[in-house]
């Protein structure tokens, strides 16, 4: 019974599938800051995160260019959007996209998951540009506590929190969270898994956010999970995907600049196996879009084939 239903919903996906997917077949946050994969169509153990993919610009909505707000009796700095910061000073935020408009990297794996592989994962995408929200943030920073932001936060947070639930019932807690991104500091990605440049290149491999997994698959060698022949950055690079940091044959970032990874990262590493990934825009350009995108799925499913993580199950 289980697998006619699966079959059912998979012409279903083929008969709303169009070359680019078609807005039938997503669901959007409040007042579309945010664009999701209805989540009973999964049918894996992954969920793709894009949060800073979105361009739109709402009205009503305050920026968060003034940035927060430092008490002159406090070291803490604080966000409100209506804060006029009179007895202290300012502290800067990061408001810069990673994309000059939206990007449909994310919609392009989920593309080639599905029509190559018949995979279908999870996947959220920001909609609204990070002037106006952060969801890679904490609430306060991410919203400046303004309403409308705060509600578009927690639809983008409750959706990845429902989803990494249906992936503990139904793939007993195995799974993983991407969190996709783009920078433009080098011809290289970074792989975030809570370990800073420091930390790699003194080899301080104490704690990350892939724990699960390298219980699992590097019980003897952590470090082979983490910049060793099962690692993400190591199968990026035999993939013909550039410079990864780190990697077997790139272990330390050295003096270049390196993103551990954000609150994303940071929060749901207790819940769910986390990898922030810093594309490179340089890199990136040197490819046809799909081309790329076509060998970012390949690696992502053998580091997930590699490490005994991968799960497309009929669950459904």
């Amino acid at each position: 019974m289980k697998i006619t239903v699966f079959i059912l919903l998979l012409i279903l996906f083929d008969l709303v599938l169009s070359d680019s997917y078609s807005t039938e077949y997503y669901t959007y946050g409040y007042r579309k800051s945010s664009k999701m994969l209805r989540r009973h169509l999964a049918n894996t153990n992954i969920i793709i995160s894009s949060p800073h993919a979105g361009s739109e610009m709402p009205d009503d909505v305050p920026d968060r260019t003034i940035g927060g707000c430092q008490r002159n009796s406090s070291q803490i700095c604080t966000f409100h959007y209506n804060d006029t910061c009179t007895d202290g000073i300012r502290c800067s935020i990061t408001t810069v996209q990673d994309f000059g408009s939206f990007d449909r990297f994310a919609e392009w794996i989920v593309e080639e998951l599905y029509e190559t592989y018949d995979i279908i994962p999870f996947v959220i995408i920001g909609n609204w540009n990070r002037k106006k929200i952060d969801f890679n943030r904490d609430k306060m920073e991410a919203t400046f506590q303004h309403p409308k932001a705060i509600k578009a936060y927690n639809g983008y947070h409750n959706y990845i929190e429902k989803a990494i639930r249906r992936i503990n019932k139904n793939f007993n807690g195995k799974g993983l969270l991407l969190d996709v991104h783009q920078h433009a500091q080098g011809n290289y990605t970074m792989v975030g898994i809570r370990l800073s440049a420091d930390q790699l290149n003194r080899n301080n491999l104490s704690f990350t956010s892939i724990e699960s997994l390298i219980k699992d698959s590097c019980p003897d060698d952590r470090n082979e999970c983490i910049r060793g022949s099962k690692a993400f950055g190591t199968i990026l690079e035999s993939n013909g995907l550039g410079i990864s940091y780190p990697s077997l044959n790139n272990p330390k970032p050295n003096n270049k600049t390196f993103y551990k990874g954000g609150y994303i990262t940071n929060y749901y590493s207790s819940k769910i196996n986390v990898i922030q990934t810093e594309l490179s825009f340089v890199v990136r350009n040197e490819f046809e879009p799909k081309l790329y995108v076509r060998k970012y799925v390949q690696a992502l499913l053998h580091f997930m084939k590699v490490n005994q993580l991968l799960q497309d199950d009929d669950y459904i």
